[in-house]
C-alpha cells in the first residue's frame, strides 16, 4: 500500500491504481498523463496514481520511476499548498496541481532519499545523497550547501535546525551536519583538506 504523508491539509483524493483496479477494456474514463512525457516511445514504467481534485477533475498519472536501488523509495506527501502534492516514485520528486491535469514540476533534488514535513516551518524537506532542499505553499524557500561526502540520513529535526550523518571519505567513517532550518546555512564547516582548504 502506497505511503501518503497527510501533515497539511489537502483539498484532493488520490489512490494507486494496482492491476486489480485496471478496467476491462483497458480504457479508462478519465485522462491519462505520462509524467514526464516520455521521449522517443509512448510510454513508461512507473507509479500508477489517481487524482481527484476538490472540483472534480479526476485523471491518472504515471510518474517515471527515478532511482532503481536502495533506499528509494515512492510517497504521496502533502504540501504547504493544500493545493498541491508531491509525488515521489523511487527517487524522483515531482510537484502536481490535482485541478490542473498533467501540470507538473520537478523536485531539484534527485534522487529524493529523504523527506520530512516540517509544519513549525511551513516546509517540506528533501534529501538526497549529498544536499538537502526546502519547499514551502509558493515553492522552493531554500537549497542547503553539500553537506556530507554521500550517504545522508536525517536524524533530528529541531525547532530551529535539521540534522544528521553521512559518509565521511576523509576520516573513512561518519559525519555529522547540521543546517538552519530558515535558511538552509550549514552550522557545522566543511571538513578541510591536508592544506587545510575546505573541500567543498
Amino acid at each position: 500500500m502506497l505511503d501518503f504523508d497527510r501533515t497539511y491539509p489537502h483539498s484532493y483524493e488520490v489512490e494507486e491504481l494496482g492491476l486489480g483496479k485496471f478496467p476491462g477494456s483497458g480504457l479508462f474514463n478519465f485522462p491519462v498523463f505520462y509524467i514526464p512525457p516520455p521521449k522517443g516511445r509512448p510510454e513508461h514504467d512507473g507509479l500508477w496514481l489517481k487524482f481527484r481534485a476538490a472540483s472534480g477533475k479526476t485523471w491518472l498519472g504515471i510518474f517515471a520511476f527515478g532511482y532503481a536501488s536502495p533506499p528509494a523509495f515512492s510517497r504521496v506527501v502533502s504540501s504547504p499548498n493544500r493545493d498541491k502534492a508531491y509525488v515521489i516514485s523511487d527517487g524522483s520528486c515531482f510537484l502536481v496541481t490535482p485541478d490542473v491535469p498533467g501540470e507538473w514540476q520537478k523536485v531539484q533534488i534527485h534522487p529524493v532519499l529523504e523527506v520530512r514535513s516540517i509544519p513549525e516551518h511551513r516546509i517540506v524537506v528533501f534529501g538526497d545523497f549529498t544536499h538537502l532542499a526546502a519547499y514551502g505553499a509558493s515553492g522552493l524557500v531554500w537549497e542547503s550547501p553539500r553537506i556530507c561526502w554521500d550517504e545522508l540520513k536525517i536524524a533530528t529535526v529541531t525547532r530551529d535546525t535539521i540534522e544528521g550523518t553521512g559518509y565521511d571519505a576523509g576520516n573513512l567513517g561518519e559525519s555529522r551536519f547540521i543546517v538552519d532550518l530558515t535558511t538552509g546555512r550549514s552550522l557545522l564547516p566543511s571538513p578541510a583538506s591536508d592544506d587545510g582548504r575546505p573541500r567543498w
